[in-house]
């Protein structure tokens, strides 16, 4: 039989793969050639395969294909714990699908900008928004992205990690967000900074609840008695026993709420009789015969 010239040439080829192949599975005792990671790492169908590939690669640019790439979250995952580079890392936090592969990223990175970058972009997640803020312990960079944020959580969670008085005061002073303001006041110890607050703040609701928080007995009854809003007297008046003060306010002040406010403080049955000679407020006075009504079947 008399082979062609092409047709010689196809058996020639397919004979020397035959024999190629036998070699090769000769040598390897008649295994398969073992595949390098990085091949397994791509092409492995079962996930523990890749998973234990990954262990043996550090090239950066193969570790960053499959934390972007890898449709296992795990595989992804074990990528990102060995990544070192700020710029994939960063990537991975704002735009992998899984919360655990966010925060194997988040977890790696040491520096606040990228930190910071990562939570102006992920502000639709308020958990990895937390993860990030948690690496930020300087309460400067923490006011600095405050304003910069729209989400009010999170605007709450920096708050929360602030401790600095001064910073809070500032905060509670100046921030455009109102709750946040409140959020900050309720924070602050330091006394001078209530109390500084408390008689100059232009916001009322602010001044109020900062005279819940004062403990001077005299800056409380300054405020019960002079604050140009009848609110911020209100919340004052509601922290005085002094019966005299009290009295003074019934007698003098304008609005009928602070009147009734300081009026359910007076318990002694004395101090409401002698008052309710003074007044001429028809309901006042309703209200101190029934309190005294009250009291005296008590006693």
């Amino acid at each position: 039989m008399k082979w062609q010239a092409g047709e010689w040439a196809l058996v020639t080829y397919t004979l020397r793969n035959i024999m190629g192949n036998s070699d090769n599975q000769a040598s390897t005792g008649g295994r398969k050639p073992e595949q390098s990671p990085e091949v397994l790492v791509f092409h492995a169908s079962a996930c523990l395969d890749r998973l234990e590939a990954i262990k043996k690669i550090d090239d950066q640019k193969i570790l960053a294909r499959v934390a972007r790439d890898d449709p296992n979250c795990k595989v992804r995952q074990r990528a990102v714990e060995k990544i070192d580079d700020p710029v994939i890392l960063q990537n991975v936090a704002c735009n992998d699908t899984d919360y655990d592969v966010r925060l194997a990223a988040i977890k790696k990175i040491k520096d606040h900008k990228v930190l910071i970058r990562i939570i102006l972009n992920s502000q639709y997640d308020y958990c990895i928004c937390k993860d990030a803020l948690n690496k930020i312990r300087d309460n400067k960079v923490l006011i600095c992205l405050l304003e910069d944020l729209t989400d009010r959580d999170i605007k709450s969670a920096i708050v929360r990690e602030i401790t600095d008085q001064e910073m809070l005061a500032k905060i509670a002073r100046s921030s455009s967000d109102f709750n946040i303001r409140s959020y900050a006041l309720k924070k602050i110890t330091d006394q001078s900074i209530l109390t500084e607050i408390v008689r100059n703040d232009s916001d009322y609701y602010v001044r109020a609840l900062a005279v819940q928080l004062v403990d001077d007995p005299l800056v409380i009854n300054d405020v019960a008695q002079y604050d140009a809003d009848y609110y911020v007297r209100g919340q004052a008046v509601a922290r005085i026993v002094d019966a005299g003060i009290l009295c003074s306010i019934i007698l003098k002040d304008e609005d009928f709420d602070v009147r009734k406010r300081a009026l359910e403080n007076i318990t002694d049955i004395e101090v409401l009789k002698k008052l309710q000679d003074k007044l001429i407020d028809t309901y006042i006075l309703r209200k101190i015969k029934h309190r005294l009504d009250n009291l005296q079947e008590r006693s």
